[in-house]
């Protein structure tokens, strides 16, 4: 029996040590690339990323979902990973994506099948928006973009994400999961405020 996920019975709260092993497992079930246990241990030790996991009050210690997301800096002042690189380039033609100012980036987002359509992924999205945004040296500044990369075969997350309001690049980012053994490689950006 698949569990029933209302609103009012669901708990999110920021991932802990003890939370790993299931986070890691729950990864693995719900996203096609393997995620080595240095990125979970990034997600509690590095100040700019930041990872919350859903649980049904009945069973906290059971994760239905998770979000990981970082907040990237301007790349005219630091160059934080490549993906800032493949970011700014995807989206040149793109006016939402500013590469002088800090963004939100979704690195991966999951929720159990029983429990998707009920709001979970965007409750998700908010809480680490507001989160990341008040660690951000610019939270005064309106609306800080958020940016995520989805399979381009993956069109349920697509949908997803125009659904909540971003906009997706048609631009697309060549063999960006190089590390899957099936599926498209290849990516799209997906961004807004």
């Amino acid at each position: 029996m698949s569990p029933v996920c209302n609103q009012s019975d669901v708990l999110i709260r920021p991932l802990t040590s003890r939370d790993l092993p299931k986070v890691r497992d729950l990864h693995s079930k719900l996203l096609p690339v393997q995620y080595p246990t240095s990125f979970f241990l990034q997600l509690l030790l590095v100040p700019t990323r930041a990872c919350f996991v859903a649980y049904k009050m009945a069973h906290p210690t059971v994760p239905i979902g998770f979000i990981s997301a970082a907040i990237q800096q301007p790349v005219s002042t630091v160059r934080c990973f490549s993906s800032a690189d493949v970011s700014t380039r995807a989206l040149r033609d793109k006016t939402t994506l500013d590469p002088s100012r800090p963004r939100l980036e979704i690195l991966t987002l999951g929720v159990l099948p029983s429990c998707q359509h009920r709001g979970l992924a965007r409750r998700l999205i908010q809480r680490v928006a507001d989160v990341l945004r008040e660690s951000c040296a610019s939270n005064s500044v309106d609306g800080i973009p958020i940016c995520a990369n989805v399979a381009t075969n993956n069109t349920e997350a697509i949908e997803f994400y125009k659904h909540i309001g971003l906009d997706v690049s048609t631009n697309v980012i060549r063999n960006l999961y190089r590390a899957l053994s099936y599926g498209s490689k290849d990516a799209y950006l997906v961004v807004g405020v």
